[in-house]
């Protein structure tokens, strides 16, 4: 047996001993993992309700983005066009004609003064919303222009999700497998994430820790990566036995929700680096077969 082999071996045995001391001081100390102290919660019914409807797209919605006061949203439509909305009366503010028709993202940057969008083009394109010399938007709002302001370039594959980190800085996440972290003043790449082996899907930034994301990709894993540090995750999170499609930090900063395509969403934790919960409705079903629904998006409160 080589060396390497043996050290193997040995490094198996020792996680298995470890598992086992594990579970040995979870029952001395009567600790339970959340699944089963939540087994017997009831949880009452949720209704949602309709505040405004928003009308003036004439394609399939492809993302959506709230604003950072929660006053405006952003659409992208496949029908080449990005709206801003006033989220509390549902009026238009801005319309923006694309390029391509065929995008896949759009994001608000922190002082509204940007917004990016992406798709089949594998280009970050960021126009520039807000003009001190402009006069005032429609219907009295903030948005005035529409200008491109930049198109980020180097990406191999179509762009997914784009997220600003502030007005200079924006990462976006690509079906060629990576993340890019760009300066946006300069269109250059700071850093490129690469860890994944298939498309990545979804990027969150952690609101505690500005140099914190998340990532979701067709590789079935969860990624936590620091962008003061190198190319490589500090964390993944296996679990999915199909593609992650939507990923979002929750409300802790420190843990994370993945949905995906086995129909199930899933909690995991930084701190203890493993998976602390599943949910999944054995009623929701694919119109088109007995498998499981595939969840598309995830957001917490």
């Amino acid at each position: 047996m080589s060396s390497a082999a043996r050290d193997l071996e040995t490094c198996q045995k020792m996680c298995e001993e470890l598992r086992q001391q594990i579970s040995q001081i979870r029952h001395q100390t009567g600790k339970k993992v959340l699944a089963d102290l939540s087994s017997d919660v009831e949880v009452a019914e949720y209704e949602p309700k309709q505040r405004n409807l928003c009308t003036g797209h004439f394609g399939k919605i492809y993302a959506l983005h709230w604003g950072p006061e929660s006053d405006a949203i952003v659409t992208a439509s496949q029908d080449g066009k990005l709206i801003i909305w006033s989220s509390h009366t549902g009026n238009k503010q801005l319309a923006i004609t694309l390029n391509s028709a065929w995008v896949m993202t759009c994001a608000f940057s922190p002082s509204y003064e940007f917004i990016a969008s992406g798709g089949l083009d594998n280009t970050v394109s960021i126009f520039k919303t807000s003009n001190p010399n402009s006069q005032q938007g429609p219907n009295g709002g903030r948005f005035r222009t529409k200008e491109i302001h930049r198109e980020l370039e180097k990406h191999d594959g179509y762009l997914s999700c784009a997220r600003f980190i502030d007005d200079g800085e924006i990462i976006s996440a690509s079906g060629d497998g990576t993340c890019i972290l760009w300066d946006v003043e300069t269109r250059s790449a700071k850093n490129i994430f690469m860890d994944h082996t298939g498309d990545v899907m979804s990027i969150d930034l952690n609101k505690q820790n500005k140099s914190l994301f998340v990532s979701g990709s067709v590789d079935a894993t969860g990624k936590v990566w620091d962008m003061r540090s190198s190319d490589r995750c500090i964390a993944n999170f296996p679990g999915h036995i199909s593609d992650i499609n939507t990923v979002k930090w929750f409300t802790d900063s420190q843990s994370i929700v993945t949905g995906s395509d086995d129909g199930t969403v899933r909690l995991f934790d930084m701190r203890s680096y493993r998976q602390l919960n599943e949910y999944a409705d054995t009623e929701n079903r694919s119109l088109h077969s007995q498998d499981p629904a595939g969840v598309t998006s995830v957001d917490v409160s």
